[in-house]
């Protein structure tokens, strides 16, 4: 389909900019892919801003004279025309290469063909069916090699698709055969939005959901680097104490908790009364957390298996320290064993990111540093990560650098742009522009698993809608319905 006409302004057409005059107005829009021949093979190129002109409107004394409307001494309708400003990707050959001689105007421009964008953009036949090309018919079929290479970012604003882009990977993931090979998925879910997959018919043989008052870290197999992370506040005498008991305790009880611990301590004659006054009240505090017990819940053996998907849902979990335990000690096994490779590769989505890995520094900070070692070591051992966020600013600039592909929703908060244009290469000004006027359900790719930027229209996901996508109006009467109940339940018990 032809769309308009090359022509010449502000020292264009050149080897990255051209403009062209719209023949057909009603089918150009910005982000379109279009192509057009020059002496060096069929150039490819992404419409970057659309302008509407009229040369009888621009002199505004000019019209400032006209009582009357202007219309109706001039054709001005005539002279109104739409000139679309093109960003060139690249020579179309056997491979695509920058363009080293500019199009020549009155040249024809026309929309790209699929066949052109499947090569430009190297779409894999069997790749992960994330959606279509922003204003084209054509499936955007993701590598899953090119795609994972390293780790992965999904940013946006809160509301703007995030979570249901992620979970149309995850869909992906879930849907792939033994001969396209099967990946582990964990998924680090704070606002339950993806325990959808275990209550789907099409999903729940794939997902195995785990709840947050059901997790437990396993006291009797835990090394002695927890007890330094998660009681940051000891003492090398304090801690050395600990340790000793436990291991004591491991060497006469093949199941104990914090509280055999406790007694262990209190009865010591060996550790100063000052000692015990500082170790019981810290580990009286862990004991509250309701986390710790005999063995793992889920076991770290089982929760990473070939093309199924582990939910940890820690939506109910309200203490943030609680949660980033859970974090810290489930990333950091299955890392540990992947690197000895007694589990199959994985990629652990983690909801909230900035939450797990902030910017700042903490004691409590306890999953950022497991993060930050797999975003720099992970992809040599195909441990790799999903880091979802709202808030990039807040998010670990080492953790965000390691992201070889980033998927953009709309994006606004100036700060949060900047930060991601200094831990991303490829951000460039006109991108940034462009990802603050993106619409919801629409993404920009960047990075390894698209030769360019590319924008896309995601697909439909198929799981159900969790509970969590209730609106404001439904939530609001179910609370009454269910106020009005216990009343009514309070009243049958009474007699009354």
């Amino acid at each position: 389909m032809e769309l308009g006409t090359v022509v010449c302004k502000d020292e264009t057409p050149n080897t990255t900019i051209f403009y062209f005059v719209a023949t057909k107005e009603s089918k150009v829009k910005r982000g379109l892919f279009v192509q057009t021949k020059t002496r060096e093979g069929l150039l490819v190129g992404r419409i970057e801003e659309i302008t509407k002109t009229n040369r009888y409107f621009m002199q505004p004394e000019t019209i400032s004279n006209y009582e009357t409307d202007i219309n109706l001494h001039f054709p001005t309708d005539r002279w109104e025309f739409l000139l679309c400003k093109v960003y060139c990707l690249g020579i179309l050959d056997e491979r695509v290469r920058k363009a080293n001689y500019p199009v020549s105007p009155g040249e024809a421009v026309k929309l790209a063909e699929n066949k052109n964008l499947e090569k430009l953009f190297k779409f894999d036949e069997q790749g992960l069916k994330i959606g279509n090309v922003s204003g084209h018919a054509l499936e955007v079929k993701l590598n899953l090699n090119r795609l994972f290479q390293k780790h992965i970012a999904i940013l946006s604003l809160s509301g703007a698709g995030k979570s249901y882009a992620t979970a149309v990977l995850v869909e992906e993931l879930l849907n792939r055969t033994d001969e396209q090979g099967k990946v582990g998925v964990i998924i680090i879910d704070p606002h339950g939005e993806y325990s959808s997959f275990a209550y789907d018919e099409n999903f729940s043989q794939k997902a195995n959901l785990i709840k947050g008052r059901d997790i437990r870290i396993g006291i009797p197999h835990l090394s002695s680097y927890y007890y330094r992370l998660f009681l940051p506040n000891l003492s090398f005498a304090q801690e050395r104490d600990l340790i000793k008991i436990i291991e004591e305790l491991k060497k006469t009880e093949d199941v104990f908790g914090i509280k055999e611990i406790i007694q262990k301590i209190e009865e010591s004659e060996r550790i100063k009364q000052a000692t015990k006054d500082v170790l019981i009240p810290n580990l009286y505090s862990l004991n509250s957390l309701r986390l710790f017990g005999y063995y793992d819940i889920p076991s770290v053996n089982t929760i990473i298996l070939p093309g199924q998907a582990s939910i940890l849902d820690i939506s109910e979990i309200t203490n943030d320290k609680k949660k980033k335990m859970v974090a810290a000690y489930f990333l950091r096994e299955l890392f540990n064993k992947r690197v000895k490779r007694k589990i199959p590769p994985f990629i652990a989505f983690i909801e909230e990111a900035h939450n797990f890995a902030p910017e700042g520094s903490s004691k409590e900070n306890f999953s950022k540093n497991i993060i930050k070692k797999i975003a720099r070591e992970g992809r040599k051992f195909n441990a790799l990560l999903c880091l979802i966020s709202q808030r990039p600013v807040h998010l670990c600039t080492t953790s965000l650098s390691q992201c070889n592909t980033f998927m953009f929703l709309k994006i606004t908060n100036p700060y949060d742009l900047k930060h991601i244009s200094e831990s991303s290469e490829g951000i460039t000004s006109e991108l940034q522009r462009q990802i603050t006027s993106l619409d919801v359900g629409e993404a920009v790719l960047v990075g390894e698993a698209s030769s360019f930027p590319l924008f896309v229209k995601i697909r439909e996901k198929k799981v159900i809608d969790a509970e969590t996508n209730k609106s404001l109006e439904d939530e609001c009467i179910e609370f009454l319905e269910k106020k009005e109940n216990r009343k009514k339940d309070a009243r049958d018990l009474m007699g009354g």
